[in-house]
């Protein structure tokens, strides 16, 4: 590979490279360019970035940018031919991957338009403070706050908003903000007649007492089949004492507590318990790459062929790996990584590859996540075109 100018803090990203000369023999140049799934970079004769973009077929990609084909026809598009003297790669094997290959290139080639473009949208979360004058839930995208809990992701801001107002049904919170912090001077509002909050606003019970009602909220989203629980041996008590009516109560509490931990709240955690083995499909049949998930960071530590490489020593490296997790805030970098990996989490289409939660990793798991990656359709790479998966140019702010 060349010596690189600007480019050279990229090269951990981009391991192959190939120089092109407008007046030199194209279709050797093709031939010198993998027919592949990558993402890769076009730099000017300054090594400077000029587009990135992630593509089924970098030949064909290359054939139609650079081709003196597109001379032929005056157009406003821009000019690769004549502009672009290097093209940097790196080939992708899942969506996954090229996703997050994509993200890290974009942020180094392109710093200002790269948020822009990226089209991951924030992962959502919910911050809580119950050691504050006056906490609340309050929905969040930003990992950086250093005080409170953070729990998500959440599938959308929609998704975000309904679990507050599941827990303050669930647990009698306070719904109006701008009383509470008049408390203990505040005027109660309907919630307090009709039994379903006790109005800290008005001094009804102290701030000390609602905070600890705050925490006892927190329980239901770290661990709700604890309280699920908890509360099932008070209904089975109730149902065996012939008290119905109060079993009926109860029950309908914990299907309350349990739809907290369904559906677009299915992967909440604290932000600090983030963290999943992915397998993806690589770059042979059968063959599997692994990828462990923190708060903040992704990364593919191996790569195995069957179910029985996919447990034992690999387990015990990913348990190994997996002990210094990140702490403290998360930067930006970080938050992308895990609005990246909350997207994959909450697709529709089961084509993204195989998460499981760390807490939840052993050796069946693992094998039994591999051989359901196995029976997922493999989205072939498109021969007769590029087949684009997406974009990136300095022009494109």
């Amino acid at each position: 590979m060349p010596t690189m100018g600007p480019m050279q803090d990229c090269a951990s990203i981009f391991p192959h490279s190939a120089d092109f000369d407008p007046a030199g023999d194209f279709d050797a140049f093709l031939k010198s360019v993998p027919a592949k799934w990558v993402v890769y970079l076009l730099a000017d004769e300054a090594d400077r970035p000029v587009q990135l973009l992630c593509v089924k077929n970098l030949r064909n990609s290359l054939k139609r940018r650079l081709g003196s084909d597109e001379l032929e026809v005056p157009s406003k598009r821009v000019n690769y031919r004549e502009l672009v003297r290097r093209v940097y790669w790196v080939r992708v094997d899942s969506t996954f991957e090229s996703d997050c290959t994509y993200l890290e290139a974009a942020r180094l080639c392109f710093p200002v338009a790269y948020e822009k473009m990226i089209g991951f949208r924030p992962a959502w979360f919910l911050h809580v403070n119950p050691d504050s004058e006056f906490p609340r839930y309050v929905r969040n995208t930003d990992l950086s706050l250093k005080t409170g809990q953070l729990f998500g992701p959440i599938e959308d801001k929609v998704g975000a908003s309904r679990l507050i107002e599941m827990l303050e049904d669930a647990f009698d919170l306070c719904r109006y903000y701008n009383i509470l912090v008049q408390s203990p001077d505040g005027k109660a509002c309907a919630y307090k007649e009709m039994g379903k909050c006790p109005a800290p606003c008005d001094g009804s019970i102290s701030i000390e007492q609602y905070r600890r009602l705050i925490e006892w909220s927190v329980r239901a989203i770290v661990d709700p089949a604890d309280l699920i629980r908890e509360h099932t041996r008070r209904m089975q008590a109730a149902a065996a004492q012939m008290r119905f009516e109060t079993a009926g109560k109860i029950k309908q509490y914990i299907d309350e507590l349990g739809a907290m931990n369904r559906g677009p709240f299915r992967f909440v955690s604290p932000l600090a318990d983030f963290a999943f083995v992915a397998l993806q499909r690589a770059r042979k049949d059968s063959y599997a790459a692994v990828f462990l998930i923190l708060p903040g960071s992704i990364e593919q530590i191996a790569t195995v062929l069957s179910p029985e490489g996919a447990a034992g020593e690999l387990l015990t490296c990913i348990l190994h790996r997996a002990e210094v997790r990140p702490t403290g805030p998360i930067d930006r970098a970080g938050q992308e990584r895990v609005a990246l990996v909350a997207s994959h989490l909450f697709a529709t289409k089961n084509s993204t590859g195989v998460f499981i939660r760390l807490s939840e990793l052993d050796a069946k798991s693992l094998a039994r996540s591999y051989r359901e990656l196995l029976k997922q359709e493999v989205n072939e790479a498109e021969v007769e075109g590029e087949g684009i998966v997406k974009e990136l140019q300095p022009g494109s702010t």
